[in-house]
Formats: C-alpha cells, sequence, structure tokens
C-alpha cells in the first residue's frame, strides 16, 4: 500500500474528505482488500483510544512530542506516511478527554464537517432558498430526503443543503443563516444519534428526534437562539 493510500485513509478517518472523494475512497476500499484492513485498524484504534482516555490528560512527553512535530521552524517537509503518522497521534493526544462524547460517538464528525464548511466558503452543495429545490436534490442522492422547511419568517432563512458521509453513508444536511452565521441541520436514522443539547470546540449542539428519524442541528450561534431554531424547525415539520 503506497504513502496516497495511506494519507487518504487517514483524511477519511478524520472526515477531511468532501462528498466526492469519500465516495471514491469506499470504492477504493472495496477494491483493496489491503487498504479495508488499514482504515479497519485505524478505525480500532481510534475507538480503542477515546474508549481508554475518558477524563484523562495527555502526558507532558506525548503533549512535547506533538507539538515538536507540528513546530513550523521544521525545515524539510514529511512524507505523506509520516505526516499520517503525525495526524494519527495528534488525533491520539484529542483523544484523551474525549471520553464523554462516547455515549453520541456521531458529535464529533458532524462538528467536523460544520467547521469544514464554514471554512471553505461553500457550505452547500446546492444553494437554493427553495425548498422545492433542495429537498428533492438531497432525496435523490440520500436514503431518506430533508424535509426542508421554510424557516425564513423565523430569521433562519435557507441557503441550500449539501451531503456528508457518515459511517460510509450519505446523509442529507440542510444549511440555513442566521445573520453571518451558519445553522447546519442533519437528518439521521434514528439509531445514530442521542437526544439533548451539547456544547463541542465552542460550537451548540442540539439532537432531538421525530418519527424514525434523528436530527443534530450545529452551530456557533448562541445557546438560546439554536434552541429557538429548532423550536421553529420542528414546528414546521410536525404533522
Amino acid at each position: 500500500m503506497n504513502d496516497d493510500a495511506t494519507l487518504r485513509a487517514q483524511m477519511a478517518l478524520d472526515g477531511e474528505l468532501d462528498a466526492a472523494n469519500q465516495l471514491a475512497f469506499e470504492r477504493e476500499l472495496e477494491r483493496s482488500p489491503e487498504l479495508a484492513t488499514h482504515y479497519a485498524e485505524l478505525v480500532a484504534l481510534r475507538e480503542a483510544i477515546r474508549a481508554q482516555g475518558a477524563g484523562e490528560t495527555a502526558p507532558q512527553a506525548l503533549r512535547a512530542r506533538v507539538a515538536a512535530l507540528a513546530a513550523p521552524a521544521r525545515r524539510w517537509p514529511l512524507r505523506p506516511a509520516a505526516l499520517a503518522a503525525t495526524l494519527a497521534l495528534a488525533a491520539a493526544l484529542a483523544g484523551f478527554g474525549a471520553g464523554r462524547w462516547r455515549g453520541d460517538p456521531t458529535l464529533p464528525t458532524l462538528v467536523a464537517f460544520y467547521q469544514r464548511a464554514a471554512l471553505s466558503g461553500q457550505p452547500v452543495d446546492v444553494a437554493s432558498s427553495d425548498r422545492h429545490t433542495v429537498k428533492p436534490w438531497l432525496a435523490a442522492r440520500a436514503p431518506f430526503g430533508a424535509l426542508a422547511p421554510d424557516l425564513a419568517e423565523d430569521g433562519f432563512p435557507l441557503l441550500g443543503g449539501r451531503i456528508d458521509i457518515l459511517d460510509r453513508r450519505p446523509i442529507p444536511t440542510l444549511v440555513y443563516r442566521r445573520r453571518e452565521h451558519l445553522i447546519s441541520v442533519s437528518e439521521l436514522p434514528l439509531a445514530q444519534s442521542g437526544a439533548g443539547a451539547a456544547t463541542l470546540e465552542g460550537y451548540h449542539v442540539e439532537r432531538w428526534r421525530d418519527g424514525e428519524r434523528a436530527y443534530v442541528a450545529i452551530s456557533d450561534i448562541d445557546a438560546a437562539e439554536l434552541a429557538g431554531f429548532v423550536n421553529a424547525f420542528a414546528r414546521k415539520i410536525a404533522p
């Protein structure tokens, strides 16, 4: 297995591939048993770190090693394999203290999707404020389609939607706007998310269930505004 494949596996593990590249990676997994085995080992290592590291502080030696590997003064480029190892070490460091999310392991990944979309300047795959455009576009690409309620009158205009890849499955994500802030709402199978409010890496998260689906709303607006958005959303989709 070459260095490029190793790097792609690490990027997939960290949720850093866009929808098209993630689907290409999934096809590559099916063609390469070696890559599939390597990726499964990475997933198992991550979960083991999360399970064992709950509530612990990373040792100072580990922190120093990560800082040294990431130092900008390094004068030679990292080969892909070395970069992947560095990323894996950083992920291990992040695993310390991450155990509180074991009850809902989808949260870190969904927050990473939100961060990437916000930083990219292109938070949607289909840009439209018309729910009749966004809803069928998502439904054609995911096992179930987002309901895409119109919340403009509530102060949350629809920007569009995108497809995220979670556990090797496409999920529909709606994107709304609140002033200069983004709000993403992902629809998941009922068993894939918990319920209630949470905060992760400074982002507020609201999780709730309705019928056979679970919803996860993420934003950098304050918790009260996000709760108001969820109330408006749930009211509009109620039968």
